[in-house]
């Protein structure tokens, strides 16, 4: 038995666990806070911000990613003054109009000299992240390497494993990269049976890719593992076989701990056996259905199974309580959601974008792109209720509220480039996604344009974290312009 350190209580985890899935076991819901308001975030599968801790003193880790080792020791960050008392969270019951803007924009900000100084100090302070480790780690880089391909595939579903055992059938080069060392971890935990791989492909798993560079022509995929060096990858061709996200329902409450996306749901039944919750609820458009059933095989009782237009609110303080079907209100203790589905844009921008102040898609691209399977369908539409609670958290990382963006676009303001600069939408840890497709959704709603007709704000890589040594390690492989 594998024995950890969570806030200096000693628990126990089984050998093949994530952190996250390891607190999940012991009820351990709420890991993380919002970045202004110090209220509760978890292990959600949408937002980044809601499993970001430190271990062993390295702060930022995520830990669903962060697989367990006997002796490791976990803390909270963004809390003073420690890990189990945040008086910080007294800034919930401010005014929502006096931290409209984000720390960056405040209208009282010095403006030069020590008191800048100071008041820098105290924001890095507030934010939780700007503490570095107690002993200074390595400072050696993590070498790269460089691969050649023809065909590069994103993605190693179902649809991501067709696609390259077709390829490498016709003798041309491929390399399939997957997030999850397991290829097709959400298939299996649906019950699918994964493909035998053909042997000539290279699979780079346990990597995500986390940049398109040169119009799609220079790919760079980074290990989940910080201390593994990055790949650089030059291709021909990519397929982009990502599938889709669930997003978040536009309903209060809905960055709650205990609120998840299917995708998290299912993994934690299925490779930990961690239910959800005692009693589970399953929203959706469409697939809640096949979802539901598959919970319950899974060992989850499922108390209600019905369409995300029919939520109108989430109920909880420090984790989610019940929900709210039209009048009627249901007791439970998470709530899971499967759909709308949307995919994730950034690596299909970045390949065809270009650009100095505000980078455009403008479908310029040197390397062949295109898309298979469930990434290849439609988007579908994020229901946005009618009356909008102005408390909805469209950003919980930032604590960007529906009531911000409104105030905004009723001022006239609706360009989504500059609603992001000014409210710092998806300026955290999550890269924009799902929050630009929330922030969007909701322009379209209030202006009455169709969401399709907005130009999506910039989606820069790196789309997910690398360390700075991850970083120097590829000066030796990627020759500048």
């Amino acid at each position: 038995m594998i024995k950890i350190a969570w806030n200096n209580t000693t628990l126990h985890a089984s050998p093949g666990d994530t952190v996250a899935a390891a607190l999940y076991r012991h009820g351990i819901v709420s890991i993380a806070s919002t970045r202004k308001l110090h209220e509760p975030m978890g292990y959600s599968g949408s937002y980044v911000g809601g499993v970001l801790a430190r271990v062993d003193g390295q702060p930022n880790v995520r830990l669903d990613q962060q697989p367990v080792r006997d002796g490791m020791r976990v803390e909270s960050q963004n809390r003073w003054p420690g890990a189990s008392c945040d008086l910080l969270s007294l800034a919930r019951f401010l005014p929502p109009r006096w931290v409209y803007g984000g720390f960056e924009h405040g209208r009282f900000t010095p403006r030069h000299g020590r008191a800048y100084l100071l008041w820098e100090r105290l924001l890095a302070h507030l934010a939780g992240v700007g503490r570095p480790p107690p002993r200074p780690r390595s400072a050696s880089e993590r070498p790269a390497r460089k691969l050649g391909v023809d065909v590069l595939v994103a993605g190693g579903g179902p649809a991501g494993q067709k696609a390259a055992n077709d390829i490498a059938r016709t003798g041309r080069r491929v390399a399939l990269v997957s997030r999850g060392t397991t290829l097709g971890r959400y298939a299996q935990a649906m019950g699918v049976t994964p493909l035998a791989l053909h042997k000539d492909i290279i699979v780079l798993s346990g990597m995500e890719l986390c940049g398109s560079y040169r119009r799609g022509s220079l790919m760079i995929a980074a290990p989940m593992e910080y201390e593994s060096g990055a790949v650089a990858i030059e291709a021909e061709s990519l397929v982009l076989a990502t599938g889709k996200s669930s997003m978040p329902p536009m309903v209060r409450n809905s960055h709650l701990p205990g609120v998840m996306d299917a995708h998290t749901a299912l993994l934690l039944g299925h490779f930990h056996a961690v239910p959800a919750g005692k009693a589970i609820a399953v929203v959706g458009t469409g697939a809640e259905t096949m979802v539901a059933q598959r919970l319950a095989l899974l060992g989850s009782t499922v108390v209600y199974c019905g369409h995300v237009s029919e939520l109108t609110c989430i109920h909880g303080h420090s984790r989610i309580t019940g929900i709210d079907i039209g009048n009627r209100r249901i007791r439970c203790d998470a709530m899971v959601h499967a759909g709308a589905w949307r995919s994730d844009p950034s690596l299909a921008f970045q390949t065809g974008a270009e650009g100095v102040l505000q980078v455009s898609d403008v479908m310029s691209v040197d390397a062949d792109t295109s898309c298979v399977g469930f990434c290849h369908e439609p988007d579908q539409d994020i229901h946005v209720p009618d009356r909008m609670d102005p408390a909805v958290r469209i950003c919980p990382c930032m604590d960007v509220t529906a009531g911000e963006v409104t105030d905004l676009i009723d001022r006239a303001v609706t360009d989504p480039e500059i609603l992001k600069r000014l409210t710092s939408c998806g300026m955290g840890p999550c890269q924009g996604f799902p929050c630009w497709e929330s922030m969007l959704a909701l322009l379209a709603k209030r202006t009455g344009q169709p969401v399709d007709s907005l130009v999506r704000p910039s989606h820069r890589p790196p789309r997910r974290a690398l360390t700075v040594a991850q970083a120097a390690g590829l000066c030796d492989v990627v020759q500048p312009l």
